[in-house]
């Protein structure tokens, strides 16, 4: 079942709120995640601890998940939509947006961008999965499994990873 919400027509660039939205989740959450590297919060000299080594390859797997996941979800899977919720809420709003807990706004590190990346995360991280809920239960669109599956063992070993190889 299609519907005007969920799927890409190929001939425009008229793409649903839910993709924009996500979209735009990602690329906050990339810049979250950059400042974090930027400001020295994983020790990247000599030999990597492995939670580091973890965190260093986990978060690529989590974009190119959540890449896949929009082109899914641009053709009218429904996974792909569910996928781009997981990703918003468990890592947008999970990871990147509750860091705000630590350096709440103005943050003085990495300013005024850190709280571009802390609040972006927090609204865009609530948004774009609200969009993707919306859309699919609007849609009655038929979700399969495997890629928000996918998408939840990304999260929580990254939430693991970044637990473990984050200060003390």
């Amino acid at each position: 079942m299609e519907s005007n919400d969920l799927v890409w027509s190929g001939q425009t660039w008229r793409l649903p709120l839910w993709f924009w939205l996500s979209l735009a989740a990602m690329a906050v959450s990339m810049m979250h995640i950059l400042l974090d590297f930027g400001v020295g919060l994983f020790p990247m000299r000599g030999t990597l601890a492995p939670a580091v080594g973890a965190v260093v390859l986990l978060i690529p797997l989590i974009h190119v998940w959540w890449v896949v996941s929009l082109a899914a979800g641009a053709r009218g899977v429904g996974g792909g939509v569910a996928s781009t919720v997981i990703l918003g809420l468990g890592w947008t709003v999970l990871i990147n947006g509750l860091a705000i807990q630590y350096c709440l706004p103005p943050c003085p590190d990495a300013a005024p961008l850190s709280d571009v990346a802390h609040v972006g995360s927090l609204v865009l991280g609530i948004a774009a999965p609200a969009a993707g809920i919306w859309a699919l239960w609007r849609g009655r669109v038929r979700v399969g499994w495997v890629l928000p599956a996918g998408a939840l063992v990304l999260v929580v070993a990254t939430v693991w990873a970044l637990a473990t190889a984050g200060p003390s």
